[in-house]
């Protein structure tokens, strides 16, 4: 009898969703515990949330008082902050800061110095755009003198719109010979960049005018009869004028090089990739990210961290009966998938089955609300074009064959999903991964997210992969291999991320290393490239989830495995440190000295052992 009622709560458990499992997330609404005095103490660090929110904000409101980019009184003006603000930075007392007091200051400094580098080349690039529209101020000085609400003389006015908007027609034939010369040597000599951008950015720049004429004139349109009798007509001349002189810098519709028609490409190569940067780029990237080694050592570490990898799925390929035949067993894990229609279930169990193991081992400390605020969504058969795998934070989206997919894509789809290989990354997306760092990183320093970095991001996701692996937590060969695809796949990106920026790879070259190497489906593959190499995305993002897990890794051997934290205090306090670059967790909450005029130093992949 007295089994009855032990069975009796499983049964409810069961029923509720807990599947036997004790990390009992709700699945009926979140349930919510209030933070202690203590919690809310820990919310900041130090008092430097409210000079970043004064930075901040004085920068927004400076910037949006200026009517035009173009005009100089912007950037003499953005130049004066910009000075003032590393004044400020001198007069602090460094020597008296606490340590994460220290931290921000070194890390807003450097900030402030990129952000100043970065608007002085952008200041120096809008001056030679600038010389392209010689009457910047004669537009913006309508702007200056409505909002001193000084009193027109219609009869003086209009003639002075209509002078401008002429001098503005007489200007813009001369420009469009220059425009037409350029694109004519273009024609016979390649692309020149350099003068496109400058007359994109005067393209724009004229526009941005033209907007300043036509809210100026929708000022008094109306509201003062007189003055909009008189300069109806010349204003809408200006604003004309500004239009027809922008157009001059657009691409010839019909020139073939500049057609905006799209035609399928013929291969992979031919899609719209965005273009190397070359080494010098990247070295710029690299310092500002804090990670001091060339693109060239970080290829290197790849391929040595890849050869890891192989000797390890060796040894699981053996277990599996496969000896050293690494293909035949990651083939024989593919086919390990589940239908269409239950892979979310797979998810969730995983999901529970990471939160179990986190708690009972006293890894990192899980708020309840953010065990009970996950959820699980499809992902589109358009998003899997370019995300054949899963994506996270509170919601994981899930790839898995669509209806509407073509019959080799769900196959491909399945195959590259199954549950050994989701193993490694239901907890990168959820728990401890991308949802709890969501999580805390909205509670804790907030003000710190000015720093954000995807070395910390992806690096804490992937750390996780690392140190489940070093303690076991894998139990099958099955699952082994799974650990090690996404590993391996981690190495391979640094290495054909780096050597496309480089222009030592092609993206044809960088799917086939994928298929061959790692092990992927050719369509997977190809999401991947397309996503990696696409416009926009940021240049070091496929390089940080090894390299970020390496320093999370290393840091973890210094300070836990020595003995000095447990692992629960280790990684409660990165998370509540915010996305700031890992150097600067391991300056927060270690003990090496720190200066004002500190710069990255930190040589971590020499002390980067793997069990």
């Amino acid at each position: 009898m007295s089994l009855r009622p032990a069975l009796f709560v499983t049964v409810i458990l069961n029923l509720a969703g807990a599947h036997f499992l004790t990390a009992q997330v709700s699945t009926t609404g979140p349930r919510y515990a209030a933070p202690t005095g203590s919690e809310i103490v820990k919310s900041h660090a130090n008092d430097f949330r409210d000079l970043l929110d004064r930075f901040s904000r004085d920068r927004e409101t400076l910037e949006r008082q200026f009517p035009s980019r173009m005009e100089p009184k912007r950037i003499s003006g953005m130049k004066k902050f910009f000075e003032e603000w590393h004044r400020l930075l001198l007069e602090m007392d460094f020597d008296q800061m606490n340590r994460s007091g220290k931290v921000d200051y070194i890390l807003f400094r450097q900030k402030l110095e990129r952000d100043q580098q970065q608007f002085t080349d952008d200041a120096n690039h809008l001056e030679k755009a600038g010389r392209l529209l010689p009457f910047v101020e004669k537009i913006t000085a309508l702007e200056y003198e409505k909002r001193a609400q000084g009193k027109y003389d219609p009869q003086k006015l209009a003639p002075r719109l209509e002078k401008l908007a002429q001098e503005i027609d007489r200007e813009g034939q001369r420009i469009r010979e220059q425009v037409t010369q350029s694109r004519r040597q273009q024609t016979k000599h390649g692309s020149d960049e350099s003068a496109e951008r400058l007359f994109k950015s005067a393209e724009d720049g004229c526009r941005e005018l033209q907007r300043v004429v036509d809210n100026w004139f929708n000022y008094y349109r109306g509201y003062d009869p007189l003055l909009t009798w008189w300069i109806t007509a010349p204003s809408k001349k200006l604003s004309s004028s500004l239009g027809s002189y922008a157009d001059t810098f657009k691409p010839d519709p019909k020139s073939s090089a500049n057609s905006t028609e799209k035609t399928p490409p013929k291969d992979f190569n031919a899609e719209s990739h965005a273009p190397p940067v070359g080494a010098r780029h990247l070295a710029s990237l690299l310092a500002r990210e804090m990670i001091p080694y060339t693109a060239g050592e970080l290829v290197e570490i790849g391929q040595k961290e890849l050869a890891w990898c192989v000797e390890q799925q060796k040894k699981a390929s053996r277990e599996l009966g496969f000896g050293d035949d690494v293909n035949a067993a990651l083939e024989h894990v593919k086919t390990k998938h589940v239908p269409p229609g239950e892979q979310s279930s797979v998810i969730r169990r995983l999901a529970l089955e990471a939160i179990d193991y986190l708690e009972e081992n006293a890894l990192v400390s899980i708020p309840q609300l953010a065990k009970d605020s996950w959820r699980v969504g499809m992902m589109s058969p358009g998003r899997q074009r370019y995300n054949p795998f899963f994506t996270g934070g509170s919601t994981i989206s899930v790839s898995y064959p669509h209806l509407d997919m073509n019959h080799a894509d769900k196959l491909m789809s399945m195959r590259g999903n199954n549950p050994h290989f989701s193993a490694a990354t239901v907890h990168h997306e959820l728990i401890p991964g991308h949802h709890l760092q969501d999580f805390m990183t909205s509670r804790y320093n907030t003000h710190r997210g000015i720093y954000r970095t995807v070395f910390w991001t992806e690096g804490w996701a992937l750390y996780w992969e690392m140190l489940l692996w070093d303690r076991g937590f894998p139990k099958t060969a099955e699952d082994r291999m799974g650990f090690l695809f996404w590993r391996m796949h981690r190495c391979v990106r640094i290495i054909f991320s780096l050597g496309y920026h480089l222009d030592q790879f092609t993206p044809q070259e960088c799917v086939d290393m994928l298929v061959d190497v790692v092990g992927h489906e050719r369509t997977h593959a190809e999401g991947e490239v397309r996503r990696s190499l696409a416009p926009g995305t940021p240049v070091l993002y496929q390089c940080a989830y090894m390299l970020g897990g390496m320093q999370f890794h290393v840091l973890h051997k210094e300070l836990v495995a020595s003995g000095k934290m447990t692992p629960r205090d280790f990684h409660d306090q990165i998370l509540r440190g915010n996305r700031i670059p890992v150097e600067m967790v391991r300056a927060e909450i270690s003990d090496i000295p720190l200066s004002r005029d500190y710069r990255s130093n930190w040589r971590f992949a020499e002390h980067f052992k793997k069990n």
